[in-house]
């Protein structure tokens, strides 16, 4: 399933995850439950809300100019120290990945390892529009309740679509996005995935105050 997520994933990185380098493999201990049990739930955190139907007349409005030749892109990946990413529980797993497109993108891992989740994160900025991602059918029509409006969350048009989120936020230097993936052999829901994405996302720009 692996093999086939990171496939799919890598097929629209331009667009869509940029880059979408995984983060290195590394074990996390599953549950004792049998396979039909979703790891998710032995995590010990509150649960997770449902997410709710976006309105249908939404209007999104970029915080950026993907035309601004002076326009740069903020750096999740480098620009906080392994100091400040270990604050909120994460640390840098894969060397960054940087190209004219632009995008810059990278893989993370969490800090300690959360027992029971076997998956990945990718982390990029980039200057993909939200207009482009919904005429290409890849957002999510859904949102979680009280979160920030600007927040949004799609994944690639599969049927196997429950295996990975993508929430994202338009700030005024580029697209942020971090990609949470599951690998496992039991099936994610979109709500599990797309809160665990969101979660992340918060963390990071909140530490590094990108807005």
């Amino acid at each position: 399933m692996r093999t086939r997520i990171l496939t799919a994933l890598a097929t629209c990185c331009a667009v869509t995850l940029s880059g979408c380098t995984p983060p290195q493999d590394t074990q996390s201990a599953h549950s004792t439950t049998t396979e039909e049990t979703y790891p998710f739930e032995t995590w010990e955190s509150p649960p997770k809300p449902s997410m709710i139907p976006l309105p249908p007349d939404r209007e999104y409005v970029e915080a950026f100019d993907k035309f601004d030749p002076n326009n740069t892109l903020y750096d999740l990946c480098d620009t906080l120290t392994p100091e400040q990413l270990a604050d909120i529980g994460f640390e840098k797993a894969t060397v960054t990945s940087r190209d004219s497109s632009p995008f810059i993108d990278c893989g993370m891992r969490e800090l300690p390892p959360v027992k029971g989740v076997d998956g990945f994160f990718n982390v990029s900025t980039h200057f993909a529009r939200y207009s482009w991602m919904r005429d290409h059918g890849l957002i999510i029509d859904a949102t979680f309740p009280g979160i920030d409006e600007r927040i949004y969350f799609s994944n690639l048009p599969r049927e196997d679509e429950n295996i990975h989120c993508d929430a994202a936020i338009s700030t005024k230097h580029g697209r942020i996005s971090v990609t949470f993936g599951h690998t496992g052999k039991a099936k994610a829901t979109k709500d599990e995935l797309c809160w665990k994405a969101y979660e992340i996302l918060e963390k990071l720009r909140t530490k590094g105050n990108f807005t």
